[in-house]
């Protein structure tokens, strides 16, 4: 797209868009700030088609008719802000080759997901380009400018292949990671602020709970009991020989529903092991198995991206979201932060937030 388009843009905006009128400026800001997220599409008689996108922030889509002012230092999303075809080319395969570049375009700029706001009636189309609806608080307030059957949708991209891999490789290697993780508790003050944030003696979930040493350990012999759940049933194992008197759960920390609520979880060194999309999911959970005055602690990265390890000589898949996103979650589920220290090193280098439940 070029400033040349602009008129044609707007002219097809208004015919197949007349519902939701953007101002010219609007076109011309996005085009000023990401020109290789705009694009056109010219048949025999002119401009048929166009698509406007750019990096941006995940569940904060922009509102209606609204200019940006910039673009976001850490985006987290790539945000199709608008597609529009001419009747003629409607039907022709055009829009889904378009959705096709603009996923390999976001792929190749390191962003998780495609997102966008579904209007005029196309959240099939979306849907059978792999996009789903996506339900949040954090929403409410950029959906209310495009009306009530606005659909927010999100299509992830693909995450590095070892993401799928975490709990397969801790079974496999399981004995090895016991020996490795060993019983000093060098993140010992940091547990003891998780211990001094919720209630006396609240019982505790711990989510990727390992070997059971030396968190689980610590948090019993201080008096708690735990609920320990983690996806590698040899480590359920150890847990279960060691600490008999406890819970423990085989399974994955993703599905977790318990139908009870604890005045402490944790998901320390696991909780990173997470795509994007399925530590957003989490905070759910979280809200879900966190009693009044609650306390909450995990680990993250330091900023939004994937970053591959290894362990044991085989990929080890790690993932963070921006401090913004992790901050927005936590207040949209019902979280305040008490405490959040990028790369710790106190603590190994570990990057830490430590939030407490409102009172109910």
């Amino acid at each position: 797209m070029s400033e040349a388009d602009l008129p044609a843009v707007n002219a097809l905006a208004s015919c197949i868009h007349p519902d939701y009128p953007e101002d010219e400026v609007v076109f011309a800001e996005r085009l000023r700030l990401y020109p290789d997220g705009c694009r056109v599409l010219e048949g025999e008689q002119g401009l048929v088609a166009y698509v406007v996108s750019h990096p941006w922030r995940h569940l904060e889509p922009p509102s209606l008719n609204a200019l940006l002012g910039g673009l976001p230092p850490q985006p987290s999303t790539f945000y199709i802000h608008d597609l529009a075809l001419a009747p003629e080319v409607q039907g022709t395969g055009a829009a889904t080759s378009v959705v096709a570049w603009l996923a390999d375009h976001a792929s190749a700029c390191g962003l998780p997901d495609m997102s966008l706001i579904a209007v005029n009636g196309s959240a099939g189309f979306w849907q059978r380009q792999g996009f789903k609806a996506v339900h949040d608080p954090l929403l409410e307030s950029g959906l209310r400018s495009y009306g009530d059957d606005a659909r927010f949708m999100a299509r992830p991209l693909e995450w590095h292949a070892s993401s799928t891999e975490i709990g397969g490789l801790y079974e496999r290697h399981a004995t090895a990671f016991d020996r490795d993780r060993g019983n000093r508790l060098v993140e010992r003050a940091w547990f003891e602020r998780f211990r001094d944030v919720m209630p006396d003696g609240a019982d505790v979930l711990d989510l990727g709970c390992g070997s059971g040493e030396p968190i689980a350990r610590y948090l019993i012999e201080a008096g708690h009991r735990v609920t320990g759940v983690d996806s590698a049933p040899t480590l359920i194992g150890l847990c279960r020989s060691r600490f008999p008197d406890e819970t423990w759960i085989a399974g994955d920390m993703r599905e977790v529903s318990l139908a009870r609520r604890f005045g402490g979880v944790v998901a320390w060194n696991s909780f990173f092991h997470l795509t994007p999309d399925d530590q957003r999911k989490m905070f759910r959970i979280f809200a879900d198995h966190a009693g009044p005055g609650a306390a909450l602690m995990f680990t993250s990265g330091p900023r939004a991206g994937e970053a591959i390890g290894s362990y044991q000589g085989e990929a080890l898949y790690h993932a963070s979201l921006d401090t913004a996103e992790y901050e927005a979650l936590l207040a949209a589920h019902g979280f305040s932060t008490v405490q959040h220290v990028v790369e710790d090193q106190s603590c190994g280098g570990l990057t830490v937030w430590l939030a407490r439940t409102l009172s109910a």
